[in-house]
């Protein structure tokens, strides 16, 4: 990996480490365990991508009644789908450090494990796969380029030839996804995990999160702002916070 892997046990030591590793531009992911591969839902489910195309069709059947709008295109209804945490070959990244650390502390269903705040360089990641932009700092982007068609469920599907996992940004067209300051990797035929790609894996490095500083770590995110009410901004979390505050 880029960086030798280091435990952090408050935000202080949090923000040391991402000033000594992530210069430039630099996304982030936490996970609730450190020995998770960075894998999609999809990729994690027995069919993994050979079922994506099924998926799609049945979430397709059933969602037309619920759907103000209809998705403009097919990456809109992939994008619609991972919103709602259905199974698909997206992984969820962030521009925010901290959000990603609020993510890896929010499931309480893994306490006694370490967890792990992620940090992938998205422009190596995408040299690996071969694809170079004529500016340094531009990320394919669903939708707008055609590199991107090559990762299209059709296209994945027929398997014609198996690429590289790639990052790319997406309109962030709820408020969720701006609070989350949301991007994305995504596979392709392959269940290939973002920090197997390549054998230098000079695109990636981790940070750990010891599992007895969790509890600290929640505190310290609480006093900074980062909470389940910022990032998910609805009215379900409104209806939580009233409660919250006669209780």
């Amino acid at each position: 990996m880029r960086h030798a892997e280091r435990r952090v046990q408050t935000i202080g030591e949090f923000v040391t480490a991402l000033r000594d590793t992530a210069g430039g531009l630099v996304w982030y992911r936490g996970q609730a365990r450190a020995d998770w591969p960075l894998l999609p839902s999809l990729a994690r489910q027995p069919d993994g991508v050979r079922a994506e195309l099924i998926t799609i069709k049945r979430f397709k059947q059933n969602a037309a009644p619920f759907l103000a709008a209809r998705p403009a295109d097919e990456w809109e209804w992939v994008f619609l789908m991972q919103h709602h945490r259905a199974p698909t070959r997206l992984l969820d990244w962030s521009e925010s450090p901290l959000v990603a650390m609020f993510f890896a502390l929010w499931d309480s269903g893994h306490e006694e494990s370490d967890a792990a705040v992620w940090c992938l360089d998205p422009i190596a990641l995408n040299h690996h796969a071969g694809h170079r932009r004529r500016h340094e700092r531009d990320i394919l982007a669903f939708s707008i380029d055609r590199e991107m068609d090559d990762y299209l469920p059709d296209n994945v599907n027929e398997r014609v030839a198996p690429h590289n996992p790639v990052a790319a940004i997406g309109p962030r067209n709820s408020v969720r996804m701006v609070a989350q300051a949301g991007t994305f990797t995504v596979i392709h035929a392959d269940a290939t995990p973002i920090e197997a790609v390549s054998d230098n894996q000079n695109h990636i490095w981790k940070l750990v999160v010891p599992a007895a500083s969790k509890a600290l770590l929640r505190s310290e995110l609480t006093l900074l702002g980062i909470t389940e009410h910022s990032l998910f901004p609805d009215l379900d979390r409104v209806a939580v916070l009233a409660r919250e505050m006669i209780q």
